[in-house]
C-alpha cells in the first residue's frame, strides 16, 4: 500500500480488524476499514494509520496507508444466542504510534478517531489542533481479560471535560450506552455536537444539547454491520463541506442506509449515487 507525503483530506485512526465468522471464515472489518473506504467513494483523497500481521488483499491502493507492524490482527467473533449477541476478542494488535505516519498527515483537515481496543489514548486527539475532529469512541467503551479469546463486556468511557470541548463531532450507539442516559447527558454537556445512532431507528442529533430527530432512511437491509461507522465518517466529511449539522445527519443517515444493502463494505456508495437516492443529483449546490 502507498503511503503518501501530501495531506490526505481525510485521515483515520484505529486497527483494522478480522472478524471471525462461521465455517472458519473471516471478513475485514473495523472502523478504520469502514469509514476510509466511505471517504474514499464520498471522493476524498483518504488516509489510514493501524496495525496488524496482515492487511485486507482488496484494500483500494487509491487509500494512503501507514501500517505499525504487529504480530497479530485484532480479531473478533461475535457469538448469538436466541436474544442476545456476545462480542468476544480473539486478539489484539499492536497500539498506534502517530512518529510512523508522514508529518504531513497531521494537517489533515479531517481527522476520525476511530478505536476498536483501546490502540491509543483519548488524549491522541490533541495532536491535530487544525482539524476538524470526529470520534466513534467505541474501542474506549469496551473491557476484556487478558487470557485471550475473553467476552467483551461494557466500560464507562468519562474523558475530561476538557477532551470532550475539543471534539467537533462525538458519534455513539445506543447499544454502546445501553440504557444508561446519564453518560449521553455527560457527552452533550461538553461536547457541542453528539449523535446518537439507533440503527434502524434513526438518529439523536444533539446540537449544542438539544435534541434533533434525524430519521432512518428507508433500506433493504442485508448486513447492518459498519453502518454506524459509515454513518459517522460521511456526517464528519459533510459537516466540514456545508457547516450543517442536521443536513450533515441526514446526508449521512443516506450513505449509512445505502451501505448495509450488501455484505461488508461492499455497498457503500459513492457520492453520485447519495445524491441520485435523496434526488439531489441536478442540484449544484448539493454537490
Amino acid at each position: 500500500m502507498a503511503m503518501k507525503q501530501s495531506v490526505p483530506d481525510y485521515l483515520v485512526l484505529g486497527h483494522i480488524t478480522q472478524d471471525l465468522l462461521i465455517a472458519n471464515q473471516r471478513m475485514s472489518g473495523g472502523t478504520a476499514l469502514y469509514a476510509a473506504i466511505t471517504a474514499r467513494r464520498l471522493g476524498l483523497d483518504t488516509a489510514i494509520v493501524t496495525a496488524a500481521a496482515e492487511l485486507p488483499a482488496d484494500l483500494p491502493d487509491s487509500i494512503a496507508i501507514t501500517c505499525i507492524p504487529s504480530v497479530t490482527t485484532s480479531t473478533f467473533e461475535n457469538r448469538h444466542t436466541d436474544h442476545t449477541r456476545q462480542q468476544w476478542v480473539h486478539a489484539v494488535a499492536a497500539p498506534l504510534d502517530l512518529g510512523a505516519m508522514p508529518a504531513a498527515w497531521h494537517m489533515a483537515p479531517i481527522v476520525h478517531l476511530g478505536p476498536v481496543l483501546h490502540e491509543y489514548p483519548p488524549d491522541m486527539l490533541l495532536a491535530f489542533p487544525q482539524a476538524i475532529i470526529g470520534v466513534t469512541p467505541q474501542g474506549w467503551m469496551r473491557q476484556w481479560h487478558t487470557h485471550l479469546p475473553s467476552p467483551v463486556t461494557s466500560l464507562y468511557w468519562k474523558p475530561d471535560p476538557a477532551l470532550l470541548r475539543v471534539i467537533d463531532v462525538l458519534v455513539i450507539s445506543s447499544e454502546d450506552v445501553g440504557d444508561d442516559t446519564t453518560s449521553v447527558a455527560y457527552y452533550t454537556q461538553y461536547c457541542q455536537l453528539v449523535a446518537l445512532t439507533h440503527g434502524a431507528d434513526g438518529v439523536t442529533l444533539f446540537v449544542k444539547g438539544v435534541a434533533h430527530h434525524i430519521p432512518a432512511h428507508p433500506a433493504f437491509e442485508v448486513d447492518p454491520t459498519g453502518a454506524g461507522d459509515v454513518f459517522a465518517a460521511a456526517m464528519f466529511i459533510r459537516l466540514h463541506e456545508t457547516g450543517d449539522p442536521v443536513a450533515a445527519a441526514r446526508f449521512a443517515a443516506v450513505v449509512a442506509a445505502m451501505s448495509v444493502e450488501g455484505m461488508g463494505v461492499s455497498r457503500i456508495p459513492t457520492r453520485e449515487t447519495v445524491l441520485s437516492r435523496m434526488g439531489l443529483l441536478n442540484d449544484k449546490r448539493a454537490v
